[in-house]
């Protein structure tokens, strides 16, 4: 008898480095996707994607509390106060019904 091969099994073997940076050119989103070749890099979807995926990269540490660096962490707390203080101001202002209204007259 002879051997039997199965045919949905790949030929290459798994120690074979041929496909390393593949993975990162396929997934939208990584660095290199929107620079693939024959891409000029101009795609809108593809730049948004790109921009949500680093933006994603920043913002998980946060949620997970892997950011352990003190300066780090208190450059974003300044940072959020500087941008929360507005939103603030404009709050205690239409409590307080001194809101500036336009008037005909």
């Amino acid at each position: 008898m002879s051997k039997k091969t199965d045919l949905s099994k790949p030929s290459k073997k798994p120690n074979d480095k041929e496909g390393h940076n593949k993975p990162a050119t396929l997934l939208p989103g990584q660095p290199g996707y929107r620079t693939r070749d024959g891409r000029s890099g101009y795609d809108p979807i593809d730049m948004r994607t790109e921009a949500a995926h680093t933006a994603g990269t920043f913002i998980q540490p946060l949620f997970t509390g892997r950011i352990r660096n003190p300066i780090y962490l208190f450059l974003l707390m300044l940072l959020g106060l500087v941008l929360v203080t507005p939103l603030a101001y404009a709050i205690l202002e239409i409590k307080n019904g001194s809101i500036i209204s336009i008037s005909r007259g």
